[in-house]
């Protein structure tokens, strides 16, 4: 483990800089060598050096043969580091929308599930200039869509005949 004066925890080390969350996430699907590491990150390899540094020290990366992989510890870690930042990512992207609603109503087996969202766009309207028609943006997409989850506060006729 960290032979340095400063202990860091793997809190410290996966959660307090983005550069080795994102090293750490594009390892997880295989090694990589440092020119693809810089190409990915968008870094120069001496800005990438102290990240992998620290990951090799702290025993989380190894490299083998001139190519950065996960220990086994690393791909435990990535491996539940993906649900977490999948969900943050999710929450973020409009925090003001997440955050002003009452998301208690959701039965909890749904916001456990709620990275599964996965890419979206967000569409409000004003319900008064939508109250017996559906939005054509929302109807074309929604036609468009292979496959499509609704979870509706309001019911209304038309939805059924999408």
């Amino acid at each position: 483990m960290n032979k340095s004066t400063v202990a860091l925890t793997l809190n410290d080390i996966v959660c307090l800089s983005e550069k080795r969350r994102a090293i750490l996430l594009y390892l997880g699907k295989k090694g990589h060598t440092i020119d693809e590491l810089t190409e990915k990150m968008n870094m120069t390899a001496h800005s990438l050096a102290p990240q992998l540094k620290t990951l090799r020290d702290e025993e989380i990366v190894v490299l083998k043969d001139g190519i950065y992989e996960l220990t086994d510890i690393g791909q435990v870690l990535v491996k539940n580091m993906y649900p977490l930042f999948e969900t943050i990512d999710i929450l973020e992207k409009d925090n003001r929308f997440w955050f002003t609603r009452n998301l208690s109503v959701i039965p909890a087996d749904l916001m456990e599930r709620i990275r599964d969202i996965g890419s979206y766009r967000l569409l409000e309207y004003d319900i008064s200039e939508y109250m017996f028609d559906v939005p054509v943006e929302f109807s074309d997409n929604f036609k468009k869509s292979k496959h499509a989850m609704c979870l509706l506060s309001v019911y209304h006729p038309v939805y059924t005949e999408m």
